[in-house]
């Protein structure tokens, strides 16, 4: 059970800051979810809503966002600018307060994702180092920022990353140098080595990396999730022909060197247009939801089987979330949809639709 209270630091000043279990108490429904959205390319925004789509806090922001992090106790939550982002900003849900902004280390960028450690004591950033292009893994003392550890993510591009255990971090090292300058250009096409990378937060090891054959070297590896079974789910972006046959959802084991593609059919392979969004393990773990923003589709597999289970359509679909229900997902899309999907049961139902929100790439659940 968590605490009612727990209590913030900052510029010396102890704030008492309510739990997520007493936030939730305030509104009549448990479940809440995290996700930045736009109006339009002026106007961006960062909501909480429940689990009838309804809006219960919003707040404005100075650019677009990509993907929240949510405090593991603290009413606080995290959203990491678009790649390549400068800031990250932290509110408490409490009181509708900005309380923070972290930014990059010197010449470095955010790659629009970050995460807490289980106890709220630590922020875990992936940053491009972009004189030299290569990825960085920053370990930061929370609510400081300051820096206490560095590590190489040994690789370019490190996208996302998730926590196999509090000491082991799966990177998805998605092989793109980029630099501000060239905005959002692929500087390194031909010379792209996309891998996951589990790397000890002890002391900076490799305990496993994992690559494509030579062949798939374009194709890049951006989002992940892990099971609690230690199944990591991967997407993958090619930057190849669009017409290239290339697998687009793989798994990886931190036990294993190499990584395995999930079945699809090929109907359903061309409608993703060789671009994964979101992934998404749901809470039992046995089922995988990926989506295709330009798609406008989400695909499901049963994992203990490497079954493909179908799809479901949805225009300019990319945030996926798993609920507190087994194999049930959350989904949300650039015209304002939010629906609720259950590939096993076959069943779909729309909560809410937003028509002026474009919901951005990724939503996170806040556990209660």
């Amino acid at each position: 059970m968590l605490s009612r209270r727990s209590f913030l630091t900052l510029g010396g000043v102890l704030i008492a800051t309510p739990s997520w279990a007493a936030i939730t108490q305030q509104f009549t429904r448990k479940n809440l979810y995290a996700s930045a959205y736009s109006i339009n390319k002026k106007e961006h925004y960062f909501g909480v809503f429940d689990g009838d789509g309804e809006m219960v806090w919003s707040t404005s922001l100075t650019d677009r966002a990509h993907a929240p992090l949510i405090h593991p106790n603290q009413s606080i939550i995290g959203i990491v600018a678009r790649r390549p982002g400068f800031f990250i900003d932290f509110f408490d849900v409490s009181n509708n307060q900005k309380i923070k902004q972290i930014e990059p280390s010197k010449d470095h960028h955010f790659y629009g994702h970050a995460l807490f450690t289980s106890d709220g004591s630590h922020l875990v950033t992936q940053e491009n180092h972009y004189p030299t292009g290569q990825g960085k893994i920053f370990v930061r003392e929370w609510p400081s920022g300051e820096i206490i550890q560095s590590f190489s993510s040994n690789g370019i591009g490190p996208h996302e990353s998730v926590f196999l255990d509090q000491q082991v971090l799966v990177i998805a090292n998605g092989g793109l140098m980029t630099h501000p300058d060239e905005d959002r250009k692929i500087l390194n096409l031909d010379t792209m080595k996309p891998n996951v990378t589990y790397l000890s937060l002890n002391d900076g090891h490799i305990l496993n990396q994992s690559v494509h054959s030579n062949d798939l070297h374009q194709l890049s590896i951006r989002h992940l999730d892990v099971n609690p079974q230690g199944v990591v789910a991967l997407g993958f972006q090619y930057q190849g022909d669009i017409r290239d046959q290339v697998p687009l959802v793989g798994l990886s084991r931190v036990d294993q060197a190499h990584i395995e593609y999930l079945p699809m059919p090929e109907d359903v392979r061309v409608r993703f247009k060789q671009y994964c969004g979101s992934v998404c393990f749901d809470k039992s773990g046995e089922v995988l939801a990926v989506s295709t923003p330009k798609g406008g589709l989400v695909a499901y597999w049963h994992i203990n089987s490497n079954t493909f289970l179908g799809i479901e359509n949805c225009r300019d679909v990319c945030g996926l979330v798993a609920t507190n229900s087994a194999h049930e997902f959350l989904l949300t899309s650039g015209t304002g949809a939010q629906l609720k999907n259950n590939p096993v049961q076959n069943t779909k139902k729309m909560i809410k639709k937003h028509p002026k929100f474009h919901w951005d790439n990724h939503i996170r659940r806040i556990n209660t």
